[in-house]
C-alpha cells in the first residue's frame, strides 16, 4: 500500500508525519468533516481525504501505524473491535497491548502478535481468541505502508470479526468428525447380516432371516442419511446447497417418521402431540426429514432403553395475559411479536450459550401501569397473574417492604 507523506517528494521517511506534532494526533472522521469539509483547506493531500471518508465506513477496523508504532489514523469499526472509545486512540496508544488485554489465551496470543509485529515491511496475519460471554475471534492483519519512493513509513492494521466464519469451520469439521464415526456402526451391521446370510453351514429359521433382512434396510437407510449429510456439508462449502421448496403436510410427514422410529426402536416409546389443525409448509421436504431424524436419532441415542420420546408441534399462536386482582391488564399473542421465537432463540445463541433458567426478555404488550390514564401502580395486597396458554400461570403476591 503507498502514501505520499507530503505533497513535496523530498518528505522525511524516518517518521510519519513526525516533523508535524499538531498532526501527530489519529486522524479520525470527526477531524476531517465539519470545518475540514474542504480538503485544501484542511491541509491534506486529496489521497488522504478521499482515504478517510472511505475507511471511515469500512466495516473493517483499519488502523495506520508510523514507524514509531504510533496510531496515526483509526476508523470507529477499529474502535469498537477493541472495545476502546475514539479518545482511548491518542498516538501513544499500544494497539498490541490493547489486544492482549483481550485474549482469552495472553501467552498464546503473545506468541502469535509477536510474530505478526516482528516484520513491519511484510504482510502477516492471525486469529485470536478474546475473552467474552462467548468464545469470538479477531483477524488481525498487518500490511507495509510506503511512500511513492518505495520507503517504509510504517503499517496498516485490519481487524475483522471472523467468529462466524471460524464458527461454522469448525462445525463442519465436527459434522465430518461425527459422520465418519456414525459410517461405521451401520456399515458394520449390515455386513455381519450379510455375511451371516451367506454363510451355507446351517439353515437359518425364516424369521431371524426376515429380521437380518430388516436389519440391514434400516441400516442402509441410515447410511442414506449420512452420506446425504456429507453431501450436504461439500454443497455449503461449495455455495451450491439449493432448497427445493414444495407444499408439505408437516402432520404426515411427523406421522409417518414416528412410524418409521417405531419399528426401528422397538425398545423406545414415541408420543406425538401435535394440534388438531396443522397448516400446510412450504419447505424443503428433504431437508427437513433430515433435521428431524438426527432429532429422532439423538433421542434414541440418548435416552435408556423403554424410555419415551415425546413428540410436540406447536404453533406460533400462543394466548399471553397479564392480571391483577383477576382484572384482565395486558393481553397479547405470541404471533404478534416482530422476531418470532425460535429467530430470537436463534439469534441470541448465536452470541451466548443458553442455560436452564435464563429469561430471555422481548418486550411487553400495551397495558403497561404508568401508561394508563389514571395510572396504575400496585399496591400492597395485590396479586400479579402472568398465564401463558399450554404453559401455565405464575402468581405473584404484592407486599409492602419492610
Amino acid at each position: 500500500m503507498t502514501f505520499a507523506t507530503d505533497n513535496s517528494a523530498e518528505a522525511s521517511s524516518d517518521d510519519w508525519r513526525a516533523e508535524e506534532p499538531e498532526r501527530e494526533r489519529p486522524l479520525s472522521p470527526a477531524n476531517i468533516s465539519a470545518e475540514q469539509s474542504n480538503p485544501l483547506l484542511a491541509g491534506l493531500p486529496q489521497e488522504h481525504y478521499l482515504l478517510a471518508g472511505v475507511a471511515a465506513n469500512m466495516r473493517s477496523g483499519f488502523i495506520l501505524l508510523n514507524r514509531k508504532e504510533h496510531v496515526t489514523y483509526s476508523n470507529p469499526s477499529a474502535q469498537r473491535l477493541l472495545s476502546i472509545s475514539s479518545g482511548d486512540l491518542q498516538p501513544i496508544f499500544d494497539v498490541r497491548k490493547q489486544l492482549l488485554s483481550l485474549a482469552a489465551d495472553p501467552a498464546r496470543a503473545q506468541v502469535e502478535l509477536d510474530r505478526v509485529w516482528q516484520h513491519p515491511e511484510q504482510e502477516c496475519s492471525t486469529d485470536l481468541a478474546l475473552a467474552d460471554a462467548a468464545v469470538r475471534w479477531l483477524r488481525v492483519q498487518s500490511f507495509p505502508v510506503r511512500d511513492v519512493p518505495g520507503r517504509l513509513l510504517g503499517r496498516g492494521v485490519l481487524l475483522d470479526d471472523v467468529t462466524l466464519e471460524r464458527t461454522s469451520a469448525q462445525e463442519r469439521s465436527e459434522t465430518l468428525a461425527i459422520a465418519a464415526h456414525e459410517l461405521k456402526t451401520p456399515l458394520a451391521i449390515i455386513k455381519g447380516c450379510a455375511t451371516t446370510l451367506l454363510g451355507s453351514s446351517m439353515r437359518w429359521d425364516p424369521s431371524l432371516q426376515r429380521e437380518m433382512l430388516q436389519m440391514i434396510d434400516m441400516h442402509t437407510d441410515r447410511l442414506h442419511d449420512i452420506l446425504n449429510t456429507l453431501l450436504d456439508v461439500w454443497r455449503l462449502d461449495a455455495g451450491a446447497q439449493n432448497l427445493r421448496l414444495a407444499q408439505v403436510n408437516i402432520a404426515e410427514l411427523l406421522h409417518r417418521m414416528v412410524e418409521r422410529w417405531q419399528k426401528n426402536a422397538p425398545h423406545h416409546r414415541f408420543v406425538l402431540h401435535m394440534p388438531e389443525a396443522v397448516p400446510i409448509a412450504l419447505c424443503d421436504a428433504l431437508r427437513l426429514e433430515q433435521a428431524l431424524n438426527s432429532l429422532f436419532d439423538n433421542a434414541v441415542t440418548y435416552s435408556p432403553n423403554g424410555g419415551t420420546v415425546t413428540i410436540r408441534l406447536d404453533s406460533n399462536n400462543v394466548e399471553i395475559r397479564l392480571s391483577i386482582n383477576d382484572e384482565v391488564m395486558q393481553s397479547s399473542n405470541t404471533r404478534e411479536l416482530i422476531f418470532k421465537i425460535p429467530e430470537l432463540v436463534a439469534f441470541i445463541s448465536s452470541v451466548v450459550t443458553l442455560e436452564p433458567g435464563d429469561v430471555v426478555a422481548t418486550g411487553t404488550p400495551a397495558g403497561v401501569g404508568f401508561a394508563r390514564k389514571p395510572p396504575r401502580y400496585l399496591r400492597p395486597g395485590d396479586e400479579v397473574t402472568i398465564r401463558v396458554e399450554g404453559i401455565g400461570e405464575l402468581r405473584n403476591p404484592v407486599v409492602a417492604e419492610a
